[in-house]
């Protein structure tokens, strides 16, 4: 079975789905969202805690599971007990996970130049637009919340949409550069 080269793939469907659902649900989804989070972050904290407990001592001592589980059942409290703060700089944090997928699309586009790829001017333009979208975002100019909720959606959408292809024509580069046939092509 191949395997990802890396967890870009993932995030970019997780920000792509998370765009969509920004996108058609924006009066509801702030609140479902951060108490999907609060809940996901206690569940997968509890996780790592018991998988300190179970784990060998050698390598439970190496993997900060326990403090990872701990800060994250803290964070999933915070997020559920004041959903309100949480959900006041939500904008702002969907607005920099635009900015950081931006820069991580400007490093793409430098990867296929390096890489020979033709298109690699397309995806560094690409990367500038998502990160003054992000920045626009941060800067709010939008008359409702409404509606930044509904830009920031169709960015993460658009954004996490393009990163899927890219990574896909990134993997595609480095197979033919290195013969590679363990990476997911889209073949």
């Amino acid at each position: 079975m191949k395997k990802f080269e890396n967890g870009l793939s993932v995030g970019a469907i997780i920000m792509a789905v998370l765009g969509l659902v920004l996108l058609i649900f924006p009066s509801i989804t702030n609140k479902v969202i951060v108490y999907a989070l609060g809940l996901a972050l206690i569940g997968y904290g509890i996780y790592r805690i018991i998988r300190y407990l179970r784990r060998d001592v050698m390598i439970a001592a190496s993997d900060h599971d326990l403090s990872a589980g701990l800060i994250m059942i803290v964070t999933g409290l915070f997020m559920l007990i004041y959903s309100k703060v949480v959900i006041g700089i939500l904008p702002f944090l969907f607005g920099l996970a635009l900015i950081f997928g931006g820069a991580m699309s400007i490093q793409s586009s430098f990867d296929m130049k390096r890489f020979g790829s033709a298109r690699w001017m397309y995806h560094l333009v690409v990367g500038f637009v998502f990160a003054v979208a992000g920045v626009v975002a941060l800067r709010n100019p939008f008359a409702s919340a409404m509606v930044l909720t509904r830009f920031v959606g169709a960015g993460m959408l658009i954004e996490g949409v393009y990163m899927c292809g890219a990574d896909l024509s990134i993997a595609k580069l480095r197979k033919a550069f290195r013969g590679d046939d363990n990476i997911i092509d889209g073949q």
